[in-house]
């Protein structure tokens, strides 16, 4: 892998606290094909490929594995983002009934609201990763004030202030000791199918009674 530059496929990283067999087996279950290595601590993932193996609209790789939600015992897990431009952090705390919550910033404007998703908190960031002894809340509010550079700039500097790992995987999509990782076709197929079961219940329901049906969550294989 090494030297294999893949920027292509955009830029994304997820920090995983668990060892790269058990990420491993929980990327065979998902919809992407992604490169992993293992990192101080962490597994770090990222998408091998742009686009993701699952059908429309749930193919684009980086929304998918943003999306993902953790490996069993693998809280917390962290990640980072370029998302159409945009720089998403998010995050998966430990605790069972602990949702993903998310900071998204903006060139230009800095921070942004998502009144729809799950606010993450500067202190919360910090304590996931483990960084209170080098870096504080202040000095990345500091960074994200700010509406200067791009998102790829906003996400380097803030995995720095943290002390993380995966700055090559984040923006090369490669590093030493990175590994790739195909989904097996059955998972696809079977999230597929329940995506387009879904869709035509929704269509019914909406076409029965005139309002929207009730919707779950496509967030792929656990």
């Amino acid at each position: 892998m090494a030297g294999d530059v893949r920027t292509g496929a955009g830029h994304g990283l997820l920090l995983v606290r668990r060892p790269p067999a058990a990420v491993g087996r929980w990327l065979r279950r998902g919809l992407v094909s992604a490169t992993m290595a293992p990192l101080d601590g962490w597994t770090g993932v990222t998408v091998a490929e742009s686009e993701a193996r699952s059908a429309a609209p749930y193919d684009v790789a980086l929304e998918v594995l943003a999306a993902r939600p953790a490996p069993r015992g693998g809280k917390p897990v962290l990640g980072f983002f370029d998302l159409h431009g945009k720089a998403a952090f998010t995050l998966q705390p430990t605790g069972l009934r602990a949702g993903q919550r998310w900071l998204v910033w903006q060139p230009s404007i800095g921070v942004v609201e998502t009144p729809s998703l799950s606010r993450l908190g500067l202190p919360s960031l910090v304590g996931a990763a483990g960084a209170a002894g080098r870096t504080s809340p202040q000095d990345l509010a500091a960074v994200l004030r700010s509406g200067e550079g791009t998102a790829l700039d906003v996400l380097v500097t803030v995995l720095g202030l943290l002390g993380l790992p995966g700055h090559d995987l984040l923006v090369r999509g490669d590093c030493p000791g990175a590994s790739d990782v195909e989904p097996g076709t059955r998972g696809v197929l079977m999230f597929d199918r329940l995506m387009a079961d879904e869709a035509q219940h929704r269509a019914e329901w909406e076409s029965a009674w005139g309002g929207r049906a009730p919707g779950s969550a496509a967030d792929g294989p656990r």
